[in-house]
């Protein structure tokens, strides 16, 4: 089986960022199907009939998303009608839809509008519960061509309530299911040469299929397997056993896996050995408690944050030295061990965590480059810190230097004993 996409809209190509795509992949893999490929064009009569029909020749389901609106630009419904040659009638139906829709918000239908209640024949319409362009599936023999608004929250709902129904009861669905195995900290390269033992192996893929992938992004690094198939429990069975082979390879450069994150992995760990965490920041500036925040449920285990971005605020707030300052300077090992010292202190939690460094794109010297930061984890029984050297603008820095601060409080909790 292959299913396709064809997003139409000139401002796709310019400053719109389109996600219908990921929509609508997630929305297929849940019946075991992949989207195999999406065509993104603008509002061009004749660019959208050529893409309409190579996607008909190659796919057994084509989408089409955008162009279904009132105004001259949209252009899917007669472009349709041209390449499958079916005529377009219209539907008192959804012309009633559509003037009930402006009716509850108190408007009047401009007649415009009036061009959203043709439907091609044969034509299985979607009504729109968000929106005024109503969609459209259209079985083409044993494919199937659909007609989808471009707004997120008006096609969402469509795949949801009818196309999903319609796709599941004409293609049998197959088993199918993902991980995502997340690495922090690591090179993409590094990473890929690390597991090629298993994204080269040849498994025994009589009944399934299995399909690999490696992303990078933010500093971490997703490993992805797709396993797909008629059998779920051979399929589950060969997942099972590629994510031992992958964590045989990567051991604790995992932190989590599928929709966890670092800060939800920590959180995790702090509730389990039941720990209350406070936090020091400087170049980070608040950042590192945003994250730790983020996770639902983060008051069992942190308590508060301090932001201390001037030196005055370190020694005021946290106890650092002055001498301290004057000899090592803010951005210094010793300074960020005083500021976790200082953190712990004041807060009477049981780990604290502090950074302090340069950010940029100002304030670097060639001992102490921009993108040098500076880690402390303080406890009960003790201080370490470290020093790393991190790289992009000064938003990917700061970003960096927070989830390098959390995976290191990560390792540190695996060993941790009160």
């Amino acid at each position: 089986m292959r299913f396709e996409l064809i997003c139409s809209g000139t401002e796709l190509l310019r400053d719109k960022i389109n996600t219908n795509s990921i929509h609508i992949a997630e929305s297929l893999s849940g019946l075991g199907h992949s989207l195999n490929q999406v065509t993104t064009i603008g509002d061009v009569a004749e660019d959208f009939e050529e893409a309409l029909k190579d996607s008909l020749k190659r796919s057994d389901v084509v989408f089409t998303s955008g162009g279904l609106g009132p105004t001259f630009d949209d252009l899917t419904r007669e472009c349709v009608s041209k390449v499958i040659k079916r005529p377009l009638f219209f539907s008192n139906n959804i012309l009633r839809a559509i003037q009930k829709r402006f009716a509850s918000v108190q408007r009047i239908m401009p007649e415009e509008n009036r061009r959203q209640a043709f439907l091609l024949k044969g034509a299985i319409p979607i009504l729109n519960k968000n929106g005024t362009a109503p969609g459209q599936i259209i079985p083409l023999g044993k494919k199937t061509l659909i007609l989808l608004p471009g707004p997120p929250r008006e096609l969402l709902p469509m795949m949801k309530l009818s196309v999903l129904p319609y796709l599941k009861k004409k293609y049998p669905s197959q088993y199918s299911e993902t991980l995502v195995l997340h690495v922090f900290g690591h090179a993409e390269s590094e990473i890929d040469e690390l597991i090629a033992p298993v994204t080269q192996n040849k498994w025994d893929t009589k009944m399934t299929e299995v399909i690999f992938g490696i992303l990078a992004h933010r500093s971490i690094i997703d490993v992805k397997v797709t396993v797909t198939g008629k059998h779920a429990p051979a399929g589950k069975k060969l997942l099972w056993k590629i994510r031992q082979s992958l964590y045989d390879l990567l051991g604790n450069k995992v932190y989590g896996e599928n929709e966890e994150t670092l800060e939800s992995v920590v959180g995790s760990i702090l509730k389990k050995k039941n720990l209350v965490l406070s936090v020091a920041e400087s170049c980070t500036g608040g950042i590192l408690a945003g994250k730790i925040t983020e996770v639902s449920g983060s008051s069992d285990y942190f308590k508060e944050g301090f932001v201390t971005y001037s030196n005055e605020a370190k020694t005021k707030q946290l106890g650092v030295k002055k001498e301290t300052l004057n000899r090592y300077g803010a951005v210094s090992e010793e300074t960020a061990r005083e500021m976790a010292l200082g953190c712990l202190k004041r807060s009477g939690s049981d780990l604290a965590l502090s950074v302090t460094g340069i950010a940029g794109p100002t304030g670097g010297t060639k001992n102490k480059p921009v993108g040098t930061i500076c880690f402390g984890i303080a406890h009960t029984g003790g201080v370490r810190s470290f020093t790393k050297m991190l790289f992009g603008d000064r938003g990917q820095i700061r970003e960096r230097a927070a989830l390098t601060a959390l995976n290191a409080l990560r390792t540190s909790l695996q060993e941790f004993k009160q």
